[in-house]
């Protein structure tokens, strides 16, 4: 539609529009048999006053039948209108150009156009939000609540509504003639409290759920300052029951069921595994149900496997008013139960660990609810014409259209432009939120989708979740490879993402400190820019994600021992070559540990959140998917070399927690020459400083405090009896492929 060519007569639509107001002012709001007046919906935009604006939307068929009034600098109009969802757009009569709302982040999509989201409320539903942020004094927390009635005016029914601390009832109090609802609770330790308010009238109308997350913690949690993610398998990290082992039948172990579940993790938890390494965020499989079927491996793959990743859900769109025909529960039964995984949470979060679920927007099984109600309904992105139709309808990739296409016939690719596949999704993502008390999502294959996912994702926990200022950690894959920051960049931000992993950096970090294949003076350029690139170049507020491995590349260790090509960061062909054969086995020498050692500090003195996939905090061989994802080891069953990679990492975790420096301080370069690299993190009034010996040569090492900007008297975390300082320059000898690093004496280890 080209809006320059539409003839337009101002008095014409003026009159319309008076017309329109007529018709709408009254809308039917109570029962079929009462008329109530709703209030109105205003609607504004900066502009000029010769701009002469009008809103067009679905509800007037995209036509000036609707202009906007112009005082002070502000063009605005109030809607009269049947709750919904409408798609809008501003246009200007004087330029004859269209522009959508850049104040409202929510967009929908009609006859594949973006237009800007307007949502109307029911008028007959109460509100409830939180009056002010809670006063938190010692371990007592107060904080109100504030009940608005809907259009009847009726008051909450107690005996029908939900006021729960965690999963028990909670104490209040409420002033009938303000609507307040007043909580004052006395904590008796250290833990996570999140109230949950479901409150109904006496019409049976309920308010949208509100909670209110506090936390009472002996040090104030930053994500950007001292956050630590633990990244775990579910089904490969520990077995704790055993009863709910369940393989299927003639599928390779590697690509099997092996276990894991919540149980195992709950004994981890217990026995301090997490809290012992500094660890205090983990991020767990998705928990949303899958498939019982296998499935085909993608591309060429003729092997079979069970979805024991996760990655195949079926439970998408459960709600706590949608439970899904054909599911007893929509939680992944291999990993035990809906009150596990409570359990699990509320361990966690006494423990001071936060929870993050992986969560899979991009695709549903094709034997779930959603696919077979709503296949047919505009919900999934079905093959365009000139492209090849799978068995379902559907376009496999083709990455030529990465956003339409489906992995495989039996992963259908969800359409983000259809609203009700959007709200449903966003809907089942509130409710896990909101039912089991996570703290932060990991987001697959975000550059896959739509980014008005992202966005309207965002923005509904902004509103629904993060009531109290909590920051509800968001992080997505883009998987890219060492020049990726664009494809990465653009989904942060203030209404995106507060995060993604920093795949370009992970590239130099393995060829740098584990294959050796680049030089200390090209990482450090690199580093240059990379610190802060995505702060500066697309989001200020963002936290991003550095890791030396996941789920889905060659093992560190196994790179580190050359056990494919030596060059390639993710390992070449011959990584995939040796998932099934011939796959990597444990070193018996120590240096690939030490260089795995090595990239760990790095990573630990790093701007951003420091993430340690499974294994990788002691050393764990392992070729691609699926040998990358082998059973965790502990205790015992480790050896010494992955021993001493273990308590590496237990000090380097709890280092970090302390000095805010290596999270958000600014780099500065000190020595860098052949295998040689030492640099400063400076961050208000402390410093620390990193050393690197990234060659085979034990060396001696002299760093000039006073260049480095460090006050005070200086320690050194791994060798101290090995120091000596002269007139605040501090010599030591560095190992072959070892790391220091240098620190105030008095500071917090």
């Amino acid at each position: 539609m080209d809006d320059s060519c539409i003839p337009f007569n101002a008095v014409k639509a003026a009159v319309i529009f008076i017309l329109l107001a007529f018709s709408l002012i009254i809308i039917s709001c109570g029962n079929e048999s009462q008329i109530n007046f709703c209030n109105g919906v205003i609607i504004s935009v900066a502009g000029r006053a010769e701009d002469d604006l009008y809103i067009k939307s679905s509800f007037n068929n995209w036509s000036f039948s609707t202009p906007m009034t112009y005082k002070d600098g502000i063009w605005s109009v109030e809607l009269f209108l049947a709750p919904g969802s409408y798609p809008y757009e501003f246009f200007s009569a004087k330029t004859s150009k269209r522009f959508l709302d850049n104040a409202n982040p929510l967009t929908m999509f009609d006859k594949d156009i973006r237009y800007s989201k307007l949502v109307v409320k029911d008028c007959r539903y109460p509100t409830v939000e939180l009056a002010g942020r809670p006063e938190i004094n010692g371990k007592n927390i107060k904080f109100q609540i504030k009940f608005t009635p809907g259009i009847s005016g009726k008051n909450p029914d107690f005996n029908k509504s939900e006021i729960l601390l965690g999963r028990e009832t909670a104490d209040y109090s409420f002033d009938k003639k303000t609507g307040i609802i007043s909580i004052d609770y006395e904590a008796k330790d250290f833990d996570k409290f999140t109230w949950f308010f479901r409150i109904f009238d006496s019409d049976g109308f309920a308010a949208e759920v509100l909670t209110v997350p506090v936390w009472i913690e002996k040090k104030e949690f930053d994500w950007t300052e001292n956050a630590f993610i633990y990244q775990l398998m579910t089904d490969r990290f520990s077995n704790g029951d055993k009863s709910n082992d369940d393989p299927l039948p003639a599928i390779d172990e590697k690509a099997n069921w092996q276990g894991g579940d919540f149980q195992g993790i709950i004994d981890k938890i217990d026995d301090n595994y997490f809290t012992d390494m500094g660890v205090n965020v983990l991020w767990i499989s998705s928990p949303v149900a899958n498939t019982e079927n296998p499935g085909k491996g993608m591309g060429g793959d003729t092997r079979y496997y069970a979805p024991y990743h996760s990655y195949w859900p079926v439970a998408t769109g459960w709600t706590n008013e949608l439970h899904l025909p054909g599911l007893d529960s929509p939680i992944e039964k291999h990993f035990g139960s809906e009150e596990k995984l409570h359990e699990l949470i509320q361990k966690a979060h006494k423990k001071g660990i936060r929870i993050m679920f992986d969560f899979v927007p991009n695709h549903v099984h094709t034997d779930s609810y959603l696919w077979k109600t709503y296949k047919n309904r505009g919900w999934f992105n079905m093959a365009e014409k000139g492209f090849p139709k799978n068995s379902n309808g559907g376009y496999t990739c083709g990455w030529e259209k990465p956003v339409e296409c489906w992995f495989t016939d039996y992963l259908a690719d969800i359409n983000y432009e259809n609203n009700d596949a959007t709200e449903a999704v966003i809907n089942h993502l509130i409710w896990m939120i909101q039912e089991f008390d996570i703290d932060g999502l990991r987001l697959d294959a975000i550059r896959l989708m739509k980014i008005d996912f992202t966005s309207s994702l965002k923005t509904a926990i902004q509103r629904k979740v993060t009531t109290t200022g909590i920051l509800f950690y968001m992080i997505g894959e883009t998987f890219t490879g060492d020049m990726g920051w664009k494809e990465i960049g653009d989904y942060l931000g203030e209404s995106k993402l507060d995060g993604q992993f920093d795949f370009p950096l992970y590239h130099h970090i393995v060829r740098t400190f584990l294959l050796q294949s680049e030089t200390i003076e090209t990482f450090a350029e690199f580093l240059k820019t990379n610190d802060y690139r995505y702060q500066n170049d697309f989001y200020k507020g963002s936290i991003m994600g550095n890791f030396i491995g996941n789920h889905d590349v060659a093992r560190a260790l196994s790179l580190a021992n050359k056990d494919f090509d030596g060059v390639s960061s993710q390992g070449g062909a011959e990584a995939d070559q040796k998932v099934w054969e011939n796959s990597p086995e444990l070193p018996e020498e120590e240096l690939p540990f030490k260089k795995m050692r090595n990239a760990l500090t790095f990573m630990f003195t790093h701007p951003g959140i420091p993430i340690i996939y499974q294994g990788d905090e002691f050393g764990m061989p392992g070729a691609n998917d699926p040998d990358n994802r082998r059973m965790a080891l502990f205790g015992d069953d480790l050896s010494e070399n992955q021993k001493k990679n273990l308590e590496h990492t237990q000090i380097l975790g709890k280092f970090r927690k302390g000095h805010p420096a290596l999270a958000k301080g600014i780099r500065k370069n000190l020595i860098v020459k052949e295998n040689i690299y030492a640099f400063a993190m400076k961050h208000e009034k402390e410093t620390v400083i990193a050393v690197f010996n990234n060659g085979e040569e034990s060396e001696k090492v002299t760093i000039d405090l006073d260049e480095a900007g460090f006050k005070g008297e200086a320690a050194t975390l791994f060798s101290e009896e090995k120091t000596e300082t002269k007139k605040n320059k501090i010599t030591f000898e560095l190992e072959p492929f070892s790391s220091e690093l240098i620190y105030g004496r008095n500071d917090t280890i």
